[in-house]
């Protein structure tokens, strides 16, 4: 371990793809540790002063213009069937998990970690079922490895088994919900129900909902994966049924087609009586017309189911688009209901503030007046010159007077900008 110039370190090219920066108040609690007690723990680096761990260090000691900062320097090479550049990711991932903590990452970048030492695991222990390149970040692109395997990573990451696989399952999302989820605005768990769906129903739901997609619950999530789910099986069994009576219409068409050519050829001679054979071909030709008939019927009547199908899938959809413009539009009645309670609370502690403090100061004024009226009735009375006690607390009553004074000018304005206004003041039995 020794100190290296801060200038010489540089960012893993692929670190911000995996860890965001800390932010707000835990930042500059941070910054504050660091400011107060230094960099305890070293940063980890290449040969070649790439950090490995520590990328927030390096950060936080820039913002407090340090000059150098401790550092360990790891040797990187190929090895094990592992390339130099995929062993310097395995630790960036690894060490970075276990160093910030699994709850303060984001789970959409967690997510690609998961994806990530997949891949990485899989090549080191010859695992050839990876068929992905670079990153595998797209659902075709899944590694699919041993269940051993993926216990491994569980115990070095510090994941819990259920929140591997979620976690894993993220990386199905289409682009589009994979940045809500990235973003904050769609959760882990609502992220996952509709990375059960198809890409293309996952994209023909956020091409009808947008962004409110997000705003769905867990439970109507789910409600809408099992819709999509049974218009998807029933489709596909309407298709298949659509196939097979083409392929049999078909079928029934070729051999129409024979016997029409048999009969063609067939010039039975003017006789009381047809040949059998020229009658069974007429016979078997009108059976296969018949049957010819019969499946173009079930054809377009299953071909109908289907569109109606269809139609009452578009209509699902885009009556839950209206819903989610309802809540949208309830959603702003609220908040603007919200909005008005609030301003009429504030207004409403304008007022009360506004009165208590008129109370406070008529009250204020009504009491130091009774007060020296009284005691200027007593003083009247006997003189008290050489009474040192009265004298005593005729100087602290007036210092008291004084000083509460000068603690009230401080919010006075000119004389001339007030308005005098007159005060009746009631007793209990004027009312």
């Amino acid at each position: 371990m020794g100190m290296i110039k801060i200038e010489l370190l540089k960012e893993h090219p692929r670190n911000k793809e995996f860890f965001d920066d800390i932010e707000g108040d835990r930042w500059q609690e941070f910054v504050e540790s660091i400011r107060t007690s230094g960099i305890i723990v070293p940063l980890i680096v290449t040969q070649d002063y790439v950090v490995i761990s520590g990328n927030q260090r390096l950060k936080a000691a820039k913002e407090l213009g340090l000059q150098e900062v401790p550092c360990k320097i790891k040797t990187y090479e190929d090895k094990n069937g592992l390339t130099k550049e995929d062993w310097m990711l395995k630790d960036l991932i690894e060490t970075n998990l276990r160093q910030r903590g699994i709850g303060n990452l984001n789970p959409m970048k967690l997510a690609r970690c998961v994806v990530e030492l997949e891949r990485i695991y899989g090549i080191r222990k010859g695992n050839n079922q990876y068929l992905g390149g670079g990153s595998a970040l797209s659902a075709q692109a899944l590694p699919n490895i041993s269940q051993k395997l993926q216990e491994e990573i569980i115990e070095n990451t510090g994941l819990s088994r259920r929140r591997y696989f979620e976690l894993k399952k993220l990386n199905e999302l289409i682009p589009e919900l994979q940045k809500l989820v990235e973003e904050g605005k769609l959760t882990t768990k609502a992220g996952e129900q509709l990375a059960y769906l198809e890409p293309e129903q996952q994209k023909e739901l956020f091409d009808v909902l947008g962004e409110s997609i997000a705003e769905l619950k867990r439970n109507e999530v789910h409600e809408v994966k099992k819709q999509l789910e049974e218009y998807k099986r029933t489709s596909y069994s309407l298709q298949e049924t659509v196939e097979w009576l083409k392929k049999e219409k078909e079928k029934l068409e070729h051999s129409k087609r024979e016997l029409e050519e048999k009969l063609k050829n067939i010039k039975p001679k003017i006789i009381e009586k047809e040949p059998d054979d020229y009658r069974q071909l007429k016979e078997a030709l009108k059976a296969i017309t018949e049957q010819s008939n019969h499946i173009t019927e079930k054809l377009n009547q299953v071909l109908k189911e289907k569109e109606e199908l269809e139609k009452k899938n578009q209509e699902y959809l885009e009556g839950l688009k209206k819903l989610e413009e309802m809540n949208k539009t309830l959603k702003k009645e609220r908040d603007k209901f919200i909005e008005l309670s609030r301003e009429y609370e504030r207004s409403f502690e304008e007022e009360k503030w506004g009165f208590e403090l008129t109370h406070a100061l008529s009250d204020l004024s009504q009491k130091v007046a009774g007060r020296i009226a009284a005691v200027e009735v007593l003083l009247e009375k006997r003189n008290p010159v050489n009474e040192k006690n009265t004298q005593m607390l005729l100087e602290r009553a007036i210092r008291t007077l004084e000083e509460g004074i000068k603690k009230l000018s401080k919010w006075r304005i000119r004389e001339d900008e007030v308005i005098e206004v007159e005060y009746t003041t009631y007793s209990g039995s004027d009312l």
